[in-house]
């Protein structure tokens, strides 16, 4: 069965797309099979991946039709981004009225998690999530069909504290709809070595979240600007220095996952 990872935080500019897109290419660069899904309306992870509207299903129309109880034997919803290797579902505008939608069905936390437990998902190692800045009925979807969560974190104040409610929604959703869903780490991003905030934010997330905090951070470089310029990860930009700390958080992922399973 393939290991589901959603990049949640109802706090925005944090950095989930580009962790989104990061750690789905360095799944593929280690020889991963890889979905990436773009749950979110503004759609910046199908931006990256190279989408261009092209009359075929995005996210929203595979949601509508589960609810609908109308399928179809097509897979032309997943589209395929050959320069990093990572299949990938877009999103568009009207994911934002998917969250009445959801709320239609009888198990309306559970659309995703049904809709992933089909083929042509189940073939792949990995599934990504790329989660709106929220934490609607959408994203509650994605908490209750994944395996695991990364929660980025800007390293500033206003986004430690972003963390308390996310920890809030973790647990209710172990109490309800999935007990078996994981914390596989908090993700500190455009961390600034030298500067007493970014140092102080990472000690305080390591004293009130013990061993959830991944080894390394992500810095704060003007280089992830070439990500958003070229539309391509950083984990296979040569010499890149933030491209090789996602590479470290996707091994500590595997071996998350490797621990788990053992």
């Amino acid at each position: 069965m393939s290991k589901i990872i959603a990049i949640v935080n109802q706090k925005g500019g944090v950095g989930k797309t580009i962790t989104a897109l990061n750690i789905s290419a360095g799944l593929a660069k280690v020889g991963m099979k890889v979905l990436a899904i773009d749950l979110d309306p503004q759609g910046n992870l199908s931006d990256y991946l190279g989408y261009v509207p092209d009359g075929k299903p995005t996210i929203s129309e595979v949601i509508f039709q589960e609810v609908s109880g109308v399928r179809t034997d097509s897979f032309d919803f997943i589209r395929r981004n050959s320069e990093e290797k990572i299949d990938y579902i877009p999103a568009n505008k009207l994911l934002a009225g998917m969250v009445s939608i959801l709320g239609s069905d009888n198990d309306s936390q559970e659309v995703i998690k049904r809709i992933l437990s089909r083929e042509p998902f189940t073939s792949y190692d990995y599934i990504i999530l790329d989660c709106k800045p929220s934490l609607d009925l959408l994203v509650c979807n994605a908490l209750a069909t994944s395996n695991s969560l990364v929660i980025p974190v800007q390293a500033e104040l206003f986004s430690y504290n972003a963390v308390a409610e996310v920890m809030q929604t973790i647990a209710k959703m172990k109490s309800s709809a999935n007990p078996d869903l994981n914390i596989a780490g908090i993700l500190v991003t455009m961390f600034r070595k030298q500067t007493s905030l970014s140092n102080e934010v990472l000690e305080a997330l390591n004293e009130s979240y013990p061993g959830l905090v991944f080894d390394n951070q992500i810095s704060f470089l003007s280089e992830a600007g070439k990500s958003t310029c070229t539309h391509s990860s950083l984990i296979n930009l040569k010499g890149s220095r933030i491209g090789q700390e996602y590479l470290s958080v996707v091994e500590q992922l595997i071996a998350k996952d490797g621990a788990n399973n053992g």
